[in-house]
């Protein structure tokens, strides 16, 4: 009954928000999984759950163009100028739910093992619980706990526990935070925040996860917690019960900031390069903090910063997002690498030495794709912990 009560809530929820849609066709002019057919990006995305759901038809090439959608958000920002403000990302991910939990038929084949891994060994990639913190082996990182209580908990996510890029921006951060003298330490049985999982339509193994995640930091008494996964930020920030627990959520950007405005962090050695900043989606665009990493970039000495054609709200997507981390989309339907080489594309068009994120996933797909265009001796991908290491 319960279950009859969910599929008719969702259906319901996704028909008042379809049926509001005008039409325009606005949404597909920014999407970047959009080609010259108006059966793809957003619009058609949203014309074909419609569809769908009228003639209770729900097949393999609906799952594909729903899945396809990197959550961006940047159609949902263009509605809001122009027409209804339909929630577009939320109505797609709902969609990805019904697809998954009721209709069978999500998500797609080459994510099955990857909720299967977070769920049975709290990461995508399914790599070992006990080598998550490997990466900190030697640093004399402390394991925030009830007998070792920490002002702050660094968050390392997934991709800087795991991934050898997203490694770097872990052990830089931690060097930074001890210049700084914060009082900080990790959770040694850290597990995934659960974003993505809510991203493919998995909202039961996110609330599992959440609820883990919950759990920990109350046992170990965290009031403070500080990340440098965008994806994770947002979790915790917008989708977490934090507010009963009275935990503050940071971004790593607009922690440091205050660690410089405090007098605790000085960014002394000059850095004499030619910069410019790519906007996580789930940094800038959903959560709104587009600032803190400009200002933090222009602290560094030396730093020439000049702005992409596309930035701040209107910045270009990476590509990864919303799950496609672990698929590339069916034949037919705009790759990964597309999305990714345009961005790296902007970037060189600007003439800057180094493409600066804050955000794991964006360092990932964009060194992908400077490699991809053979413009490793033109460019060079950094996250922003890595140029302020320069200049400490």
């Amino acid at each position: 009954m319960k279950e009859e009560q969910l599929e008719e809530d969702i259906e319901k929820y996704l028909n008042e928000a379809l049926i509001t849609c005008e039409k325009c066709h606005f949404c597909n002019t920014v999407c970047p999984v959009c080609d010259t057919r108006v059966t793809q990006g957003p619009f058609g995305i949203n014309r074909a759950i419609y569809y769908g759901l009228k003639w209770n038809e729900f097949s393999e090439v609906l799952r594909d163009l729903v899945y396809s959608c990197t959550t961006c958000g940047k159609c949902t920002a263009m509605c809001k100028k122009v027409s209804r403000a339909l929630p577009l990302v939320e109505i797609f991910e709902k969609a990805r739910e019904l697809l998954l939990v009721e209709k069978m038929l999500g998500p797609m084949p080459d994510q099955v093992g990857v909720l299967k891994n977070m769920h049975v060994r709290g990461n995508p990639w399914g790599n070992p619980p006990h080598e998550r913190t490997k990466w900190a082996e030697g640093l004399d990182i402390r394991f925030a706990s009830q007998d070792n209580k920490v002002d702050v908990l660094y968050f390392v996510g997934c991709a800087s526990s795991y991934d050898p890029q997203g490694q770097k921006i872990a052990k830089n951060l931690t060097k930074i935070l001890k210049q700084a003298g914060v009082n900080f330490g990790i959770l040694e049985k850290e597990t995934c925040s659960g974003h993505e999982a809510r991203r493919m339509g998995e909202s039961g193994l996110f609330e599992y996860l959440s609820d883990a995640n919950m759990e920990m930091f109350g046992q170990a008494g965290i009031k403070h917690i500080v990340t440098g996964d965008p994806h994770s930020f947002y979790s915790f920030s917008q989708e977490y019960p934090n507010k009963e627990s009275g935990i503050k959520v940071q971004h790593y950007t607009q922690f440091l900031n205050e660690l410089i405005d405090e007098g605790k962090l000085n960014a002394s050695s000059k850095v004499e390069k030619k910069v410019t900043y790519h906007d996580p989606c789930y940094l800038g665009r959903h959560s709104e903090v587009f600032e803190e990493p400009r200002k933090l970039i222009q602290r560094i000495p030396g730093v020439t910063f000049v702005e992409m054609e596309s930035f701040k709200e209107d910045s270009d997507c990476c590509g990864m997002g919303g799950g496609r981390m672990w698929i590339e989309p069916p034949k037919g339907l705009v790759s990964s690498q597309e999305i990714a080489e345009k961005r790296v594309q902007q970037a060189l068009d600007t003439g800057a030495e180094i493409l600066l994120t804050a955000c794991p996933f964006c360092n990932i797909t964009l060194n992908d794709a400077v490699k991809s265009l053979e413009k490793e001796d033109s460019i060079k991908v950094m996250d922003i912990t890595e140029l302020l290491s320069m200049s400490l």
